[in-house]
């Protein structure tokens, strides 16, 4: 007797679910690499301060990302969004001009110009790594220095940083991004008297008058609703009283 080997055909919705979760398993992945690698980018600058005495500083990190945006462009990737036009023209041109075209493409963005969704997310966590990176992990910097100065090459650095980054906050984007999530700020605590108020004063004279109306209103309701309590209460209280007194 012969087996099938014939393969069960799938349900569109475990089609559609296993392709969901590959592809979100991919996007942690690669935004892990790329803020990883970027991170890298900057931490290898900083190395080169730290080599020639200069500090360990996280302004030094926003010189390096506009470095790597234009190099990102000269590779044909599109920095700002519904720019495809205007880096097309400068990538068209040669030589000088091509490299001209390019820096101003960056350094002369339009007015209002945002970074394509990929970038802004990649800016916002490899600026916040490499921040926290400079303020409170500076030894990483001295110690790839050190490492460097011994004659460690490109890949033995690069793995060193990587391994770093993994034990300290995480070897996925999620774990990266929980560790690196700075805490809610405390709304402040607004004056609802003075809030009211402030709203009051721009009130026109009749709509102050009406104001003023619904307010003695609901003052009022609330000490009859008050005094009906306070009836109640006392009604139920004097069978007791009373009681006492008999007593």
């Amino acid at each position: 007797m012969q087996m099938s080997n014939t393969v069960p055909n799938k349900t569109l919705g475990e089609i559609a679910i296993a392709e969901a979760i590959k592809a979100v398993k991919d996007d942690d992945s690669a935004a892990f690499t790329a803020t990883v690698a970027l991170g890298l980018v900057m931490a290898a600058r900083q190395v080169e301060r730290a080599e020639g005495s200069e500090d360990i500083t996280d302004k030094a990190n926003k010189a390096t990302f506009r470095a790597f945006l234009k190099r990102y462009a000269n590779r044909g990737g599109v920095v700002w969004r519904d720019s495809d036009d205007i880096l097309n023209q400068a990538l068209a041109k040669r030589g000088k001009e091509r490299e001209s075209a390019v820096s101003d493409y960056i350094d002369k963005k339009e007015k209002g110009a945002r970074l394509v969704e990929g970038l802004a997310k990649l800016k916002t966590w490899s600026f916040r790594l490499m921040k926290d990176v400079c303020v409170n992990h500076a030894d990483i910097i001295r110690d790839l220095l050190a490492k460097k100065t011994a004659g460690a090459g490109g890949d033995a650095l690069a793995e060193a940083f990587k391994a770093f980054i993994r034990e300290t906050y995480g070897a996925s984007f999620a774990k990266l991004c929980s560790a690196l999530s700075e805490p809610a700020k405390a709304p402040k605590q607004k004056d609802e008297i003075e809030a009211i108020f402030a709203r009051a004063e721009k009130l026109a004279d009749t709509d102050l008058i009406k104001l003023i109306a619904r307010l003695q209103g609901l003052m009022h309701e609330k000490a009859s609703t008050a005094a009906q309590v306070d009836d109640m209460l006392g009604a139920e209280s004097a069978p007791a009283e009373e009681m006492a007194e008999a007593a």
